[in-house]
C-alpha cells in the first residue's frame, strides 16, 4: 500500500491522464542490472552492465527497487524518492518527448522551458565546476533527470528545493500541488 501511495503522489493534483502508456509495475527485492549498448559517432559498439534502482519505459512498465523503497520510506526528508522520479519520467513522456516538460498548457509550457532550462544549466555549471550541491548532482545528467530529481526534492525536502531553486519550487507546486512534508 506505501508503494502504491507513493506513486501516486504526483498525480494528486495532475490527475489520471498521468496513468496513460501504463503496464505494469515490477517490483525486484534490490538494484537490478540492464544490459546497455549505444553506438557512437564513429560506428563502434560500446556495451555495459547498469545497476539500477528503478526505471520508466515510456509506454511500459515501471521498475523499483524494493530495497530502496523502503530506504526512501526510512528517511522521507533525504530528499531521496525512487518512485516519484520515476513517475515523473512518466509524466515527462506523455507528451511523446522525454526532454524534463511534462504536458502543460501552451504559455505555462514556454515559461516552464525557459526557467527550467536555465535553472539546468546553472545547475550543470555548479556541478562541472566541482562545487558541493544542496540538489543532488545526478539532476546535471540530463533535462529529464533535472525534472524527475527536483520532483523528488518537491515532495521529500520541498524547504532544500525552495531555498535552492524557488523559481522551479513555484512549477512544481502548481503542477503537483502544495506538498508538506511531516516530520
Amino acid at each position: 500500500m506505501l508503494l502504491a501511495a507513493l506513486c501516486c503522489l504526483p498525480l494528486i493534483e495532475f490527475g489520471r491522464e498521468g496513468l496513460h502508456g501504463w503496464s505494469e509495475l515490477v517490483v525486484y527485492p534490490e538494484a537490478f542490472r540492464v544490459q546497455r549498448s549505444h553506438i557512437d559517432a564513429a560506428g563502434v559498439l560500446h556495451e555495459w552492465d547498469d545497476e539500477l534502482i528503478g526505471e520508466s519505459w515510456d509506454s511500459g512498465p515501471l521498475i523499483l527497487s524494493w530495497a530502496d523503497v523502503q530506504a526512501d520510506i526510512a528517511d522521507p526528508h533525504a530528499g531521496f524518492c525512487v518512485a516519484v522520479h520515476e513517475m515523473a519520467h512518466k509524466l515527462d513522456a506523455l507528451d511523446g518527448a522525454m526532454d524534463g516538460t511534462p504536458p502543460l498548457p501552451r504559455e505555462w509550457q514556454r515559461q516552464w522551458a525557459h526557467d527550467f532550462q536555465q535553472h539546468y544549466d546553472q545547475f550543470c555549471a555548479r556541478v562541472d565546476a566541482g562545487h558541493e550541491t544542496a540538489i543532488d548532482p545526478y539532476a546535471a545528467e540530463a533535462p529529464e533527470e533535472f525534472f524527475a530529481v527536483v520532483s523528488e526534492y518537491h515532495f521529500s525536502a520541498p524547504h532544500v528545493l525552495e531555498q535552492e531553486m524557488p523559481v522551479i519550487a513555484a512549477h512544481l507546486r502548481r503542477l503537483y500541488g502544495t506538498f508538506t512534508a511531516r516530520e
